[in-house]
């Protein structure tokens, strides 16, 4: 396979046993670092034992691996002191790091290749996953996460290992699955660094194929580093088309997507044309009150600014859902082609005919809260999707607010209509002169997202708009209040 070659590992490198693998061997007590790095002898005898004791979706995985990595079958690996399901806070059993030479003719440098195991179903008994769906047949999550990070350390850095327990610990907190085209936004340098690498795209890794295990199918995820320039690029157009763009530019990391946490520039693109967006959706905070008045447009309710007010007091403490490790992951993304595939957080919603109006609520307005981020894609959401005949949503956890055109079949709103709920789905119908007014009045909205130095032109050197921000429009009775993620509670 490619991803080995006659020079094989670094010397000095330290390589651990199999044995790892075992979950009984690993040491079991809450004291110390939450992840460690085992390293112990090798030997026929250890190899047979693990073998024998190998949990069995484990061991497919750990297969896979080794077709690719034939000359490394006791890879240096990270592995929790407290496993998840004796009460530990990282869902991750063991992440494996496994030395990968590259292809320097094709511009693919040496790197760490990380590799997660936990997200699917290693046991297939139980105690951290169900049995999956006969239907999708997925073991647990049904996928696992890598990472490439370029190096030519003699002993792979132990962040990205952090990394991939974060975000896998988002999945497990939140049940949002990644999916390949997808971006998560991180809003930190990935290494801690003052890197310009500071969120994430999702690619399919392109050496782990998909796995068959006797408890489902599991698929491997590659998470790959990118700029604020390329995030912003990934949500106005698409994910893939990105990650195609950082594949043929030598800056970057090559056909294998290989993460250069030092990269200093973003990967070429053409400029974006203002056409539909691939992008139909992101998670944020978001929630929203009936306006039964068009004069409360025109400042904030004193239920909003006494909920402001106690939040502030309670302070971010209170904030059980602020995110994974301090790090606002709020616009994982999602490409729909329906509205009824939108929302898969709401499952009672897309059950039998979940267009009968009978549990169906009409508003004469509506006072909508979206966070920063979420808000910062509002001109995406007009002029990508609204002006295209598209729809778009935000989402947090169940509760969810999609704005759409009249031209959008299978809406619960109508021209008449243009404000209705339905359980935690809010859906608000922009009819043409008010998408056209928005488009205008709100384009700068798009400079609330996370930037960095590295700028794209003069509009992005103007001063970053300051929150609270009131928009109204009294005719249509809708206001949109632009707000700080704790000022917004679930």
């Amino acid at each position: 396979m490619s991803g080995t070659s006659s020079s094989g590992v670094p010397s000095g490198v330290v390589q651990n046993s199999a044995l790892s693998f075992v979950a009984h061997a690993q040491p079991t007590s809450s004291d110390g670092p939450a992840v460690t790095a085992v390293d112990a002898g090798s030997s026929e005898e250890t190899n047979n034992q693990t073998d024998r004791l190998m949990p069995a979706g484990l061991k497919t995985l750990y297969d896979a691996c080794f077709k690719v990595y034939p000359d490394q079958p006791n890879p240096l690996q990270v592995t929790t002191r407290l496993k998840y399901w004796l009460g530990g806070q990282d869902p991750l059993d063991y992440i494996s790091m496994y030395w990968n030479p590259g292809k320097p003719d094709e511009n693919i440098p040496s790197h760490w290749h990380y590799v997660s195991f936990g997200l699917s179903d290693l046991h297939g008994d139980g105690r951290v996953h169900p049995e999956p769906d006969p239907i999708e047949r997925c073991s647990g999550y049904g996928l696992e996460l890598t990472f490439r990070l370029a190096s030519e350390a003699r002993e792979p850095p132990l962040w990205p290992a952090a990394l991939l327990q974060q975000l896998a610990r988002y999945i497990f907190t939140t049940g949002n699955k990644f999916c390949a085209g997808d971006h998560v936004s991180w809003h930190a340098a990935l290494d801690g660094s003052e890197s310009r690498v500071r969120h994430l795209l999702v690619a399919d890794d392109p050496q782990l194929a998909s796995a068959d295990t006797p408890h489902g199918t599991v698929t491997f995820l590659q998470m790959v580093g990118c700029t604020s320039r390329e995030l912003r690029a990934a949500q106005r157009g698409s994910g893939f088309e990105v990650l195609k763009a950082l594949s043929e530019d030598s800056r970057c990391g090559g056909r294998w997507l290989v993460t250069r946490a030092q990269r200093r520039v973003s990967a070429r693109m053409g400029s974006a044309a203002r056409r539909a967006a691939h992008l139909a959706g992101v998670s944020a905070r978001v929630r929203w009150q009936k306006l039964s008045n068009p004069d409360q447009s025109s400042s904030m309710s004193p239920s909003v600014e006494r909920q402001i007010k106690e939040t502030l007091q309670r302070g971010l403490s209170s904030m059980s859902d602020r995110g994974t490790e301090g790090h606002n992951m709020s616009t994982d993304s999602f490409e729909m082609s329906s509205i009824e595939r939108a929302l898969p957080q709401l499952p009672e919603m897309m059950q039998g005919s979940w267009r009968g109006e009978d549990d169906v609520e009409y508003l004469e307005g509506v006072h909508l809260m979206l966070n920063a981020e979420g808000a910062s894609l509002w001109p995406l959401a007009i002029d990508g999707r609204v002006l295209h005949d598209r729809h778009f949503t935000w989402r947090q956890g169940p509760r969810a607010v999609t704005i759409l055109p009249p031209s959008v079949a299978g809406a619960l709103v109508t021209e008449q209509k243009p404000y209705a709920t339905r359980g935690d789905w809010l859906q608000i119908l922009i009819p043409p002169d008010l998408a056209q007014e928005m488009s205008k009045q709100l384009s700068d909205l798009s400079r609330l997202a996370d930037s960095d130095s590295e700028s794209e032109g003069e509009a992005e050197k103007s001063p970053r708009p300051s929150l609270p921000l009131v928009y109204s429009w009294p005719t249509h009775r809708l206001t949109l209040s632009i707000l700080h993620d704790m000022e917004i509670l679930y």
